[in-house]
């Protein structure tokens, strides 16, 4: 990354297209367990009273384990953890009717997930290599026999549709020929104890939009689903299509969604501006529908923004309840049933509309002729994601293409070694600090920053936070972009088991149980980014990706892709690592120079 980057050739775009898919849930473990289940008006959220997840009582969507066990035996899968054996059982039944070998050179996992196989965290330092999410991916990977190293997306609960839009741009820019999307996230004594400190999990089972809505309903689920470039990989004789997507950030709050609404918005028009269609194409929607009383006060409030109020629409987490890194990727699969048997599911749970603004919420099944949907979901740390899927090729305009760009590098900081770098330049150095977070507040401190809210953060996000502000220094951020259009990409090996640790140890001890949301929110990666956006007042895309090593190659091939395919001006790219007092961060200001004119 220290030269300029060269121009991508002007190459027609490929098309994306879905081969298969597979919903591993509490309704079944089939996609046609799962939508039959809904379309007969059936749930899977049932009570949980299991002292070793949380001390009481509480409702989940749980999946059904005998039945796993079997599968797992069936399949000789013993040898793998539970959590491992949903991943490879879900892609092996998305596989089972294909004729893809997924040992090709030119194919690729992409695993999204928020905690992966956290029920293996001690507590203590260091954490188990389960609990590495790249290591589970590498695990699902050696299993199928996959040469390229996987790629793990772990946003929040963006996840599933962020890994979907991710894997998409790749094929469309043929950097594969296949990549299979997977994504898992498991009920356990981490992620209970988490949500219950917020105090967001309901008592009964959720009401997605409807007044008397008072919070979500957990639940475990694996899906995938084999995305191609290769049309003649299709085994169906619906040619169901990827169109365009886009990912944002409110810049609001890490644990609220914004007020008005309009970070999912701009996903909203973003993701339409790439799928060349209009609005009035747009037959249903599927939104993240948690009902928790902000997220779908905020959700009714971006689809009004977006002019988009009167389409029909239906929530599904009132089914098996919410699914965490697998649920805009189950989601997906529904909605495309959707598209195949012309059938809307009612939105179980919902009575009477609860929202400040209109939605066209589903009451009953509905039959008709649908062709695309919009499928949307949002999270912690102020994400945002929206996709557009269709069973029709949309026709585009050629004068509507980009054209190529060039960018450039124009700033570099790096932390390491009790020094702060810029520009190949030692800005900042304290020999004498004796641990990484003493080192962090005196570098920041140099600053001269008021920010108070930093002394709160992680140390991941102190990490990053510091060393974007150090970055921009010699930069001020107007002079290089609309910082609507500044993202932010970035990647380390261990997540944030940092703090997953320290949250652990507030619930491995009945007589000491403790869970603070203070820490639960920062077990989540991507909030170190929601820092900087809140700061900054960034709102373009904000990915974070966890892979085994930095790959170079494949971060140029994606800056790539943001500045020729979306709207981006600037990227802060890098890599950000804090793992018991050992860190570093090395993180790059690119920028869009030119327009290449042909």
């Amino acid at each position: 990354m220290e030269k300029e980057m060269e121009d991508r050739t002007n190459e027609r775009l490929k098309e994306v297209f879905v081969v298969s898919g597979n919903i591993i849930g509490s309704l079944g473990f089939t996609t046609q367990e799962n939508v039959d289940s809904m379309l007969n008006g059936d749930d899977g959220i049932s009570e949980v009273n299991d002292r070793s997840v949380y001390p009481e009582p509480f409702l989940a969507g749980k999946i059904d384990k005998n039945r796993l066990n079997q599968f797992r035996e069936e399949k000789h899968l013993t040898d793998y953890s539970e959590f491992e054996s949903l991943i490879i059982l879900s892609v092996l039944d998305s596989l089972k009717e294909t004729t893809i070998d997924l040992s090709d050179d030119d194919c690729l996992l992409i695993l999204s997930t928020t905690k992966g196989d956290i029920d293996f965290l001690s507590g203590k330092y260091p954490p188990e290599k389960e609990t590495y999410l790249w290591h589970t991916a590498q695990r699902a990977a050696d299993y199928f026999g996959m040469k390229n190293m996987p790629l793990v997306v772990s946003d929040a609960c963006i996840s599933g549709v962020a890994a979907v839009e991710i894997a998409a741009r790749l094929l469309r820019n043929d950097n594969y020929r296949t990549i299979v999307v997977a994504g898992a996230d498991s009920i356990t004594a981490f992620t209970v104890s988490g949500f219950q400190a917020f105090k967001s999990i309901s008592p009964n089972p959720c009401k997605p939009y409807d007044a008397e809505r008072d919070g979500l309903s957990i639940g475990e689920g694996a899906a995938s689903i084999i995305l191609t470039n290769d049309k003649t990989l299709l085994i169906d004789r619906h040619e169901i299509r990827i169109l365009g997507g886009a990912i944002s950030n409110d810049a609001n709050h890490i644990s609220g969604p914004s007020r008005t609404g309009d970070g999912l918005h701009d996903a909203i028009e973003n993701a339409i501006k790439h799928a060349g269609i209009l609005k009035h194409d747009i037959d249903f929607m599927n939104l993240h529908g948690t009902a928790t009383f902000y997220n779908d006060e905020m959700e009714s409030k971006a689809i009004r923004l977006s002019g988009l109020s009167d389409v029909p629409m239906f929530g599904l987490k009132g089914f098996w309840g919410h699914t965490l890194g697998a649920s805009g990727i189950m989601e997906i699969l529904v909605c495309i049933e959707s598209l195949k048997r012309n059938r809307l599911i009612a939105t179980k749970g919902f009575s009477q509309l609860g929202t400040p603004e209109p939605l066209n919420i589903i009451r009953e099944n509905k039959t008709g002729n649908y062709h695309i949907f919009l499928k949307t979901a949002s999270g912690f740390g102020g994400v945002n994601a929206a996709i557009i899927i269709s069973d029709r090729e949309i026709s585009r305009k050629e004068s509507d293409a980009k054209q190529p760009v060039s960018y450039r590098i124009s700033n570099k900081c790096t932390i390491h070694n009790k020094q702060v770098t810029v520009n190949n330049k030692v800005v900042f150095e304290n020999p004498e600090a004796e641990t990484g977070e003493v080192f962090l507040k005196a570098a920041f401190k140099n600053l001269n920053t008021a920010y108070p809210k930093f002394y709160k953060m992680d140390n991941l996000s102190k990490l990053g936070f510091t060393a974007v502000q150090y970055l921009l220094q010699s930069n001020s951020v107007s002079d290089f972009s609309d910082k609507r259009n500044t993202a932010l990409v970035f990647v380390n090996s261990e997540s944030s088991l940092d703090t997953d640790i320290r949250h652990q140890q507030t619930i491995n001890n009945p007589e000491q149980y403790f869970p603070s949301p203070a820490i639960f929110v920062y077990t989540l990666p991507n909030i170190v980014m929601g820092e900087i956006c809140i700061k900054e007042k960034f709102q373009g895309e904000t990915v974070f990706f966890v892979s085994k090593r930095y790959d170079s190659d494949f971060i140029n091939s994606y800056l790539n892709i943001l500045f020729n395919d979306t709207e981006t001006d600037a990227v802060i790219v890098g890599k950000i690592n804090y793992l018991s007092d050992i860190y570093a961060a090395d993180v790059f200001l690119v920028e869009k120079t030119k327009r290449v004119v042909e």
